[in-house]
């Protein structure tokens, strides 16, 4: 059992799949698509890595960059078990060379915070907490390594965050901004748009994990962005060790591309994972190709609290409010009774009064 949760949480599945959070690290890396659980409530993650990437663009008279690019990504379980709240964004230290202008090379450093988003996912629908649809059979086999038609039927979440696009940053995720800058290819972006995204999480055969993002970028701005990341996660028999593969698509009238990734993540313990992964594109307005190394960690302050808990603090809260309201009564008919013993006393002292005037 501790193997198969193992499995199946090691790069972007939860291990328990009617929990959002997980005994080992639940991270995105080394992928770009987010899944579809959150980190658990109480947790703060770290997502952190270095990308390394050489571009050249053929309609720019083969200007090339070099561009080193620190990305991030925190995260943490706010208020519910269902919600997380997600910074993420990445800081540049770019070489490029702009040969526009034939006759001179013009040599650009340039050192720079890129976009930031903040951001929150809410889990809107969890099939894995339905026992009839992935509860494991005692008595077959087949049913639980087999592929059904149950399995069709996504984890779906909802993201809305606001990007942040500082001074020097890319305008609309295109690399080539500074070098386009001054010319009629030239753009500007606002510094502050929208972002949504729905994403979808599949689990097949406990050793594949399906997730889709459909991202609707750029909202507010000039040209908003379309964007669609799938990732395809596979779990080795050694379930310290997973692949994934990734296809990134994302389109506005500035900017277009498509990226094909590739990468492996090593659970090193509960708490840390290594990762490392590659991608190319499929053009040459710009050629890029990139490698990328990150590690992921989290500080867990989760503590979880069984249904059944839950059932007995409801009892006993309403075995206490009950406890109060007979104390409440019992006091009541105390004050009552001592009125009448009050009331009695002085129907007495009457009575002798008037006995003794009799008997004078």
């Amino acid at each position: 059992m501790r193997n198969l949760i193992l499995i199946i949480c090691l790069l972007i599945a939860p291990s328990e799949l009617t929990s959002q959070y997980t005994e080992v690290i639940n991270s995105n890396r080394p992928g770009t698509s987010q899944g579809a659980f959150s980190v658990g409530k109480n947790v703060l993650q770290f997502e952190l890595g270095g990308n390394f990437s050489d571009l050249s663009h053929k309609s720019l008279n083969f200007s090339y960059l070099k561009e080193t690019e620190l990305v991030y990504t925190i995260r943490y379980g706010l208020l519910l078990e269902k919600l997380e709240l997600i910074v993420n964004g990445s800081y540049n230290q770019n070489k490029s060379v702009n040969t526009l202008n034939n006759s001179s090379s013009k040599e650009l450093k340039s050192s720079f915070l890129n976009k930031q988003t903040l951001g929150f996912k809410y889990l809107v629908f969890d099939p894995y907490k339905n026992k009839k649809w992935h509860g494991t059979s005692l008595y077959s086999w087949k049913k639980n390594n087999n592929l059904r038609w149950v399995d069709l039927i996504p984890a779906v979440s909802v993201y809305v965050g606001a990007n942040y696009i500082p001074d020097g940053g890319y305008f609309y995720n295109d690399p080539f901004t500074d070098i386009k800058t001054g010319t009629n290819l030239g753009s500007d972006e606002q510094t502050v748009n929208i972002k949504g995204n729905i994403i979808t999480q599949h689990h097949f055969l406990n050793k594949w994990v399906l997730v889709n993002n459909f991202i609707y970028d750029r909202i507010g701005s000039d040209n908003p962005t379309i964007n669609t990341i799938t990732t395809l996660t596979h779990n080795f028999t050694n379930p310290k060790w997973s692949s994934m593969i990734e296809l990134e698509l994302f389109k506005n009238d500035v900017y277009a591309d498509g990226i094909f990734k590739a990468g492996l993540a090593h659970l090193f313990s509960k708490n840390y994972q290594f990762d490392a992964s590659f991608g190319t594109n499929f053009k040459d307005t710009p050629n890029k190709l990139y490698l990328s190394a990150g590690l992921s960690t989290r500080l867990d302050w989760h503590r979880d609290v069984p249904p059944v808990d839950k059932e007995f603090k409801k009892k006993q809260k309403q075995d206490k409010k009950l406890l109060k309201q007979n104390n409440k009564n019992e006091k009541k008919l105390q004050k009552q009774s001592s009125k009448n013993q009050k009331k009695a006393s002085k129907l007495q002292k009457k009575s002798l009064k008037k006995s003794k005037r009799k008997n004078k």
